[in-house]
């Protein structure tokens, strides 16, 4: 029976046999504790926010909540790889082993100071602007998925040859990496995030050392990347490393390594999470034809139709900030200190915002959806780019969705509590 001393919400091991979020734990959870206090072996204790109100809450006050401390929920193995890593980049590059590794690890104000540089390129205007190119692009890419299907007996993968192409070649540009480098940029990211999955490791490795073959190629490359654009600076570039290598905050420049930290998390966090959305989006309609229908025939609902595979989906499973003082959330104390966690597929679920929860409906207003780490300053910089992507995408494989269906059962896990991933997405022509 499941109660609130049985559920375990951290085991990702359950996640993938499963196919799915533990939801009933969820609901279990907004139903009886919706902040509860969790105790299980290989975590520190920490509290769980389920409800939407609570999670937009910690969001959107990051003076009583901080995110220096830490953002993720990690087992030992997982924190000992992290430090180690964090380690030897300061012993590279001669900082202190406790500077802020991701702009998601910053406060204000220089959280605040150093997304500004980057805000130009992420502005509802500025995305306007691609969104001629990323349609183009995803069309270009549906066909050769069409292509691939065409092939006698054949079957396709959407998420590596498909929902995986056009988030590539997004953030790519967006920093000015050059076409030739996307694929090995892919394979780098990939093999940094799930290192423990056997297609990213070689012959004889572990997922340690899966995980520093990938992360020592990805920093190399970054780091000649902003050495080439910080010695060419000419104070014309619009892409992201042009904007950083020539920022200045507070009258200083941005040092090297804080540029190269910079890109090399846009590029790991800008691939994985819009390529597992498109993934679960596609994986949605298929299983629930009758919205397919409903987009065919309106394609007018295909904004909405976003917002509810963000909602539907949730990749960012939960992050984590530190009290700072004595507070409290839903009645219960949160001491200075304590961790508090943000399960954003819960919230997702939360009856008290979104109607039948459970039900797919490309109809509904998802607008209140939760998916991009809530509404305060930690709000995912690119949920801009991550929409159009996913309209992009949409528009181009719509008409061919009638004609697909599932292989087999799609492939899914978490990457350290962190991020969902749908592995694979094997899908084949309807017989006719």
């Amino acid at each position: 029976m499941l109660t609130l001393d049985t559920l375990d919400i951290t085991d990702e091991t359950a996640y993938a046999a499963n196919g799915g979020y533990p939801y009933a734990e969820f609901d279990l959870l907004r139903r009886e504790e919706p902040v509860f206090w969790y105790r299980r072996p290989g975590f520190e204790p920490f509290w769980v926010l389920t409800r939407h109100e609570d999670v937009a809450y910690v969001s959107r006050n990051p003076k009583l909540f901080s995110s220096a401390q830490r953002v993720t929920l990690d087992t030992p193995e997982a924190v000992e790889m992290f430090e180690a890593q964090l380690e030897a980049r300061a012993e590279m590059f001669g900082h202190a082993p406790d500077m802020p590794p991701a702009l998601s690890y910053m406060d204000a104000p220089r959280h605040r100071h150093l997304r500004q540089v980057m805000a130009p390129c992420f502005t509802p205007k500025a995305i306007k602007e691609l969104e001629e190119r990323f349609h183009e692009l995803a069309a270009e890419y549906a066909q050769a998925f069409t292509r691939l299907l065409d092939e006698d007996g054949s079957t396709a993968d959407v998420a590596k040859s498909l929902s995986a192409r056009l988030p590539v070649a997004a953030i790519c540009e967006l920093v000015g990496a050059p076409l030739k480098d996307w694929d090995d940029i892919f394979e780098w990211t990939e093999g940094t995030t799930a290192p423990g999955d056997p297609d990213n490791q070689r012959d004889g490795e572990d997922a340690e050392a899966a995980f520093a073959r990938n992360m020592g190629a990805l920093n190399g490359y970054v780091a000649g990347l902003v050495q080439q654009r910080m010695a060419e600076i000419d104070g014309t570039g619009t892409d992201v490393l042009s904007r950083l290598a020539r920022a200045r905050i507070e009258g200083e420049a941005l040092s090297f390594h804080e540029i190269l930290y910079t890109i090399f998390n846009l590029l790991v966090a800008g691939i994985g999470t819009t390529r597992n959305a498109t993934t679960g989006g596609i994986q949605a309609l298929l299983e629930h034809p009758d919205q397919v229908h409903k987009l065919i025939e309106d394609p007018s609902l295909i904004d909405g139709a976003v917002e509810e595979i963000l909602r539907w989906t949730s990749i960012a499973v939960n992050f984590v900030r530190t009290a700072t003082q004595d507070t409290e959330i839903g009645g219960k104390l949160i001491r200075k200190g304590e961790t508090v966690a943000m399960w954003y597929p819960a919230a997702n679920r939360d009856e008290a915002v979104f109607e039948d929860p459970y039900r797919f409906d490309v109809t509904r207003d998802a607008s209140d959806q939760i998916a991009f780490g809530g509404h305060g300053e930690h709000v995912c910089l690119g949920h801009h780019l991550a929409r159009l992507e996913l309209r992009a995408v949409l528009h181009a494989v719509l008409p061919l969705l009638p004609e697909l269906e599932l292989v087999r059962k799609p492939e899914f896990g978490v990457l350290h509590l962190q991020a969902a991933e749908i592995k694979r997405l094997v899908v084949r022509r309807k017989e006719r």
